[in-house]
């Protein structure tokens, strides 16, 4: 069974990948990375993997965290997790992969660690 990855916004623009039960091996992980090009490609930056419904984790997941933190980062943009108290928090705030992602416990908590959006350009 596919793991069910959804897409919504919070505006202005922080964009939330909603993602739920177990993510470990397979098509999943090549669904994420062609979503998060996606999303880097029409310059969706700000990104929240909504992880409050994940069951549980694999190292190769917390290593496609860790890519997706890294990917966006270099493209001008950040990701922030939201993951509430429980097993899969623990492997994201204590794996030496994902040190310097952002781990919140709900996603408008994660959104909060965005600050406010960064000023329209004048035209």
């Amino acid at each position: 069974m596919l793991l069910p990855i959804r897409q919504r916004r919070i505006e202005p623009d922080i964009t939330v990948v909603d993602l739920a039960g177990w993510l470990a091996l397979g098509r999943e992980s090549r669904r994420m990375e062609t979503l998060l090009a996606d999303l880097v490609r029409k310059g969706e930056l700000r990104v929240i993997f909504d992880m409050t419904r994940v069951d549980a984790l694999d190292s190769l997941r917390i290593g496609l965290v860790a890519l997706a933190a890294g990917k966006l980062k270099s493209s001008g943009g950040r990701l922030v997790v939201a993951a509430p108290e429980g097993r899969v928090r623990q492997l994201l705030t204590t794996a030496p992969a994902t040190a310097t992602v952002t781990v919140r416990p709900t996603v408008l908590k994660a959104a909060d660690a965005f600050g406010p959006p960064p000023p329209l350009e004048a035209a």
